[in-house]
């Protein structure tokens, strides 16, 4: 019988290579986290950038991606509930967006009874020194 060996969460960064010691300072990105305590750590929240690359993301994950200057779609779905953040980046900023998946009171209690029951999302953006 094989033995399965859980992975630890682990940090991704998707980025161009640098063109230069100048450039490196006018560098935009955005890291997306899910790490808070009050994440209930079940399900995968999936990230879309611009219509165009979806992420997946478990609890403890964390990736930071490099963008270009100007405006950006982000679509955050934990397949139930759907958030739209539409924001500006700036020449060498570095934003931060912090993803909850977070349950209710009456959860277990719906759980118990179905089986399953929702989660709610929790998206705050907010910019890295």
């Amino acid at each position: 019988m094989p033995v399965a060996t859980a992975t630890p969460p682990r940090d991704r960064i998707i980025s161009a290579p640098s063109t230069g010691a100048a450039l490196d300072d006018l560098r935009s990105a955005i890291t997306f986290v899910r790490n808070d305590p009050s994440d209930i750590g079940e399900r995968q929240v999936f990230v879309r950038i611009d219509g165009n690359r979806r992420i997946a993301l478990l609890f403890g994950e964390s990736i930071e991606i490099e963008l270009k200057p100007g405006f950006h779609h982000f679509r955050i779905d934990n397949t139930l509930f759907w958030k739209h953040i539409r924001t500006g980046i700036e020449p060498g900023e570095h934003l931060e967006c912090l993803i909850v998946n977070s349950a209710r009171w009456w959860t277990a209690a719906i759980v118990g009874l179905l089986g399953s029951a929702p989660l709610f999302l929790k998206v705050e953006l907010r910019s890295r020194v």
